[in-house]
């Protein structure tokens, strides 16, 4: 039982063995130990010197001769305080290198995170989400946000992410409720890029920001799909910046907007 305890702390079956020896004997010369335990002398010499180091064991000199003696097993307290607070520093230095390696997993693998959001609410949660990244945003503007939203609510969502310094970048049709004063795109940090009414209708905004895409779709009950993926944001910048080029490559573009309001 005593030697099954021993071991669960740490010991070996040989240095348990030992140590109980002890504890029953009292002081022991190492040769007696040995022909008791029926262990090589240099065997005896080893596990008692590894008993010292753990403060189970003292040497005392009796009789101009070398004994060994068991120490208060109080000691064996330490061992385990000390087991103890090598698995706390052990579970502390993985818990830290998982999150360093997660990190280094997502980057690798594309790994990608996907949210639903419902509601009126969580939508605007998700744009507020999308300005604290402070990074700059591309989107393509769909004309059901303002009939879905209202028009308080999406213009404090427009104006959010240049309270951060972000800056947007957004295709936007040109349409009566669309505003065509630079000093208004100025106070919300946005440079348009005009796209005629009729060739974009749905109501579903696409708007990127770092390594997340936002897919939010105006109806009666507002919906949205945020993907974090870098390789996916990556690929609706390139289809971004390639119809923003396409657009302003377009003959007349210049003369647009024509039926954005210019509001003062």
């Amino acid at each position: 039982m005593k030697n099954g305890i021993l071991k669960q702390i740490g010991l070996s079956e040989l240095q348990s063995s030992v140590y109980l020896s002890l504890l029953d004997s009292g002081p022991t010369p190492p040769p007696l130990l040995a022909r008791k335990l029926k262990l090589t002398r240099s065997n005896a010499y080893k596990i008692l010197d590894q008993l010292v180091d753990m403060g189970l064991v003292g040497r005392v000199d009796l009789q101009k001769k070398l004994h060994y003696k068991a120490e208060d097993p109080i000691a064996l307290a330490s061992i385990v305080a000390n087991e103890r607070n090598r698995v706390i520093a052990l579970e502390s230095n993985v818990k830290e290198a998982l999150t360093r390696l997660r990190l280094t997993y997502k980057k690798s693998s594309g790994n990608t995170e996907v949210q639903t959001f419902r509601g009126a609410e969580a939508v605007k949660s998700l744009y507020k989400h999308q300005a604290t990244l402070k990074q700059t945003i591309r989107f393509i503007k769909s004309r059901a946000d303002i009939p879905s939203m209202g028009f308080e609510v999406m213009d404090h969502i427009r104006r959010l992410p240049a309270k951060f310094g972000t800056q947007r970048f957004g295709i936007v049709p040109d349409a009566p409720e669309s505003a065509a004063n630079p000093a208004v795109d100025e106070r919300s940090n946005l440079t348009p890029t005009w796209i005629a009414a009729e060739s974009y209708t749905a109501p579903v905004e696409w708007t990127v920001a770092d390594d997340e895409l936002m897919i939010i779709t105006f109806n009666e009950t507002p919906s949205g799909i945020r993907i974090k993926n870098k390789v996916v944001a990556d690929a609706f910048l390139q289809i971004w910046s390639t119809l923003d080029e396409n657009l302003r490559a377009q003959p007349g573009y210049k003369k647009m907007p024509l039926k954005a309001k210019r509001e003062i």
